[in-house]
C-alpha cells in the first residue's frame, strides 16, 4: 500500500490543532467555572480576606440594632469609638473599616450592614477618597484589569484564606476585641506631631479623581437609595490632609446636597494636641484624642439627627458588658 507523507503530515497538523481547540475551552471552562466560584455574591472587592472577616465580626450584632455606619480606612477605627458613642449619648454604630481599605471594599461592607441592620446614617471618612479606590490593584494596568474582569479567579486569587477557620485568626488581639468595641482599635501609643502647625497649607493641589467620584457617587445612590443620610467628614490628619483636599470634597458635597464634617477645622473646638493626641507623628490620632473627636462627632449628631438613646434597653445589655470589660470609658 502507498502512504502520501504530505498527507499524514496533514492529519497529524488537524489532530493537533483539535487537542489544541479542546484543551484551550477546557482551560476556559475550569477558569469561568472557577471564578464564578470565588466572585463575592455582594460585588466587586479588592481585599476579600479583610472583608469577609469584617462581615463575620458584624454578624454578631444583633439585627436592626445599629443606627451609625462609619466606612472608610483606618482612620476611622482609629477616629471613632461606638463603645464611647453609647456610653456617652446611647448611639449604636459600627466602624466598617479596615487598615488601607479601598472605597470599593468600603461601599460594599456598607452595602453587606444592610443585610442584618437599617442604619439612620452612614459616616464616609474622607482619606480612602483620596487613597487607592477601585478593585484593581494598578487602575491604568487595561490589560490585567481586563483579565480579572474576565475570569475573577486572577483577582482573587488569596481567596481561599477568606475560608481559613475562625479560630485561627480570631485567636489574635484585633480580632478578639473587633466585635467588643464594634470595629474600633484602641492603643495606647502616642509619638507627637513636631510639624508646622498650618500642616493643611501643605502639599499639591488635588482634586477628586474619575475612580474616586465613580465610587463616591455609588456611596451616595445607595444611601439615596435606603433613605439613610451620607454624612461626609475628615478626622485630623497632619500628615495628609490639605485645603485642597477639603475644598474638593466640600464642592462634592455642596452639589449634592450633602453634610460634610472636617474635623480639621474643629482642632481648638475639640481641644486636640498634636503633643498627646496623635499614635504615629500627626497620620492618626491616639486613643486620647479619639476620645476628643468621638465627643465632638456625637454632639454633632445629638444637634443634627434624631437618633434614639438606647441606654436602659435591654436589648442593649451587651453593649454595657463590654464597656465594663475593656473599662475604656467611666
Amino acid at each position: 500500500m502507498w502512504y502520501n507523507p504530505s498527507v499524514m503530515t496533514t492529519d497529524r497538523l488537524d489532530n493537533n490543532i483539535i487537542k489544541g481547540i479542546l484543551f484551550a475551552l477546557f482551560f476556559i471552562i475550569i477558569l469561568t467555572v472557577s471564578s464564578i466560584l470565588v466572585k463575592p455574591e455582594y460585588g466587586e472587592v479588592y481585599n476579600i480576606v479583610q472583608v469577609n472577616q469584617k462581615m463575620d465580626s458584624f454578624k454578631n450584632e444583633i439585627p436592626n440594632t445599629i443606627d451609625v455606619i462609619f466606612a472608610g480606612n483606618s482612620e476611622v477605627y482609629r477616629t471613632f469609638s461606638p463603645l464611647q458613642m453609647f456610653y456617652d449619648k446611647g448611639y449604636t454604630s459600627y466602624c466598617m473599616s479596615e487598615s488601607a481599605l479601598r472605597l470599593c471594599d468600603a461601599l460594599e461592607l456598607t452595602r453587606a450592614s444592610f443585610e442584618t441592620q437599617s442604619p439612620k446614617i452612614v459616616i464616609l471618612e474622607a482619606d480612602a477618597i483620596f487613597s487607592d479606590v477601585d478593585p484593581h490593584k494598578d487602575n491604568y494596568a487595561l490589560p490585567t484589569n481586563l483579565i480579572e474582569d474576565i475570569f475573577p479567579i486572577f483577582h482573587y486569587h488569596i481567596f481561599y484564606k477568606a475560608f481559613v477557620p475562625k479560630f485561627i485568626y480570631e485567636d489574635s488581639v484585633p480580632m478578639r476585641t473587633e466585635h467588643a468595641l464594634r470595629g474600633f482599635v484602641q492603643t495606647d501609643e502616642a509619638v507627637p506631631y513636631t510639624g508646622p502647625a498650618d500642616y493643611m497649607s501643605q502639599g499639591e493641589q488635588v482634586r477628586i479623581n474619575q475612580y474616586s467620584m465613580k465610587y463616591l457617587n455609588m456611596f451616595r445612590d445607595f444611601c439615596r437609595e435606603k433613605n439613610v443620610a451620607l454624612v461626609l467628614t475628615a478626622a485630623p490628619n497632619a500628615k495628609n490632609w490639605t485645603y485642597s483636599k477639603h475644598d474638593s470634597l466640600q464642592e462634592y458635597a455642596d452639589e449634592n446636597g450633602l453634610d460634610f464634617i472636617d474635623l480639621n477645622y474643629h482642632l481648638e473646638d475639640m481641644g486636640i494636641d498634636w503633643s498627646t493626641d496623635t499614635m504615629d507623628g500627626g497620620n492618626h490620632v491616639s486613643f486620647e484624642g479619639s476620645k476628643k473627636t468621638t465627643k465632638f462627632i456625637e454632639d454633632y449628631l445629638e444637634e443634627n439627627y434624631d437618633l434614639a438613646d438606647h441606654r436602659g434597653d435591654p436589648v442593649y445589655d451587651g453593649w454595657v458588658k463590654d464597656n465594663e470589660e475593656y473599662e475604656l470609658y467611666p
